[in-house]
């Protein structure tokens, strides 16, 4: 099921529970569907949610708020119930914000266009931690759970890993020859997996960031600007030449492609009951994908050869990833700032 927009979407996320689906837009709306299993898109609310387009949408508090951040540097808390204006952060950061990501249940993390990472306690309305470890702008974001660690890619090459016990930066990979676009854990917290603008996945063991431990080639040329883990052992890719398709990890290979849009994919999201998967590009539809239907029977059964890899049966080592020497694109950067902890997060309006 699809249906058009009326602009380029950015964002896109499943409610917890219901058959609700929230999307961002290029003009700072945000929208709101209900579907169902007749293939039935029904506009739910439309809210003008930021002056300026609204690149990253999560549901938080067990769905009963939309999270939506902003190039006008703004975070917004929405009521799925009434539409109304729960909460709203200003300048939650100095630059556009591109990306966010729900870290536990009371707290979210956002990324912005200079390389900057915050982390957002709901309850308190606060800014707990800050990170400026980048020199380019936040990718994309994804949490280890059971170790408490933030991992993000970034324009400028790299990828970091912010521990949220400590507050510090615990590692950053050597600089890639290209710009790191998204990222998912897998084989249950043993590799780490990221898209690069030249269409080469490279997969990371787990503790050792410094370079990668593999690289998947088959997608190239076409940059992975999307990574959605399916499971342990597959992920969804959404790539610029608007094809989705999913692709196994260890042994690496293209199982099957799932769907496509004229335009770059933009975001991927699966439903609470992972029957769909959702998908925006640069085309202002929203598609609804039947996953259960299209990729029954598919186990197994690859379209491609797997490529080299190292072994799977490794074990995970943990905080032994020593830091990347500073190399010649590398800025210096002034410490910064500490965080006033006290600064109201989602001041009442």
């Amino acid at each position: 099921m699809e249906i058009d927009l009326g602009a380029n979407a950015f964002g896109i996320d499943f409610h917890p529970s219901k058959n609700l689906v929230a999307t961002g837009l290029i003009d700072g709306h945000l929208h709101l569907y209900r579907y169902d299993t007749e293939s039935s898109l029904v506009r739910e609310r439309k809210v003008r949610a930021h002056k300026e387009s609204c690149r990253a949408v999560r549901f938080i508090d067990d769905g009963q708020r939309i999270v939506t951040a902003s190039a006008d540097c703004s975070i917004l808390a929405t009521d799925v119930e009434t539409g109304a204006c729960v909460a709203h952060l200003e300048n939650a950061h100095e630059d556009a914000v591109n990306t966010l990501i729900t870290v536990t249940e009371t707290t979210i993390a956002s990324g912005d266009d200079q390389g900057c990472v915050k982390i957002w306690d709901t309850r308190q309305r606060s800014c707990s931690h800050e990170f400026n470890v980048h020199e380019d702008y936040i990718s994309c974001m994804t949490f280890a759970s059971v170790s408490m660690k933030l991992v993000a890619t970034s324009g400028d090459g790299t990828l970091s890993v912010c521990n949220l016990r400590t507050g510090k930066v615990q590692s950053q990979s050597e600089f890639s020859e290209d710009e790191l676009l998204s990222i998912v854990i897998m084989k249950n917290g043993r590799k780490v997996i990221c898209g690069t603008q030249n269409g080469i996945l490279m997969l990371y063991s787990w503790g050792f960031f410094k370079d990668c431990s593999d690289r998947f080639v088959d997608l190239s040329p076409n940059s992975v600007d999307v990574l959605l883990k399916l499971d342990e052992d597959r992920v969804i890719t959404g790539c610029d030449n608007g094809i989705i398709s999913l692709v196994g990890i260890l042994p690496n290979r293209i199982i099957q492609p799932i769907g496509s849009h004229e335009f770059p994919i933009e975001d991927l999201a699966l439903s609470h009951d992972n029957k769909f998967l959702g998908s925006t590009a640069h085309d202002s539809m929203l598609k609804l994908w039947d996953l259960e239907e299209i990729i029954e029977g598919s186990n197994g059964n690859a379209s491609g050869a797997a490529g080299d890899s190292d072994s799977d049966n490794e074990e995970m080592a943990l905080d032994n990833d020593p830091k990347p020497s500073r190399g010649t694109k590398r800025k210096t950067k002034s410490k910064p700032t500490p965080v006033d902890t006290k600064t109201s997060f989602f001041a009442d309006m």
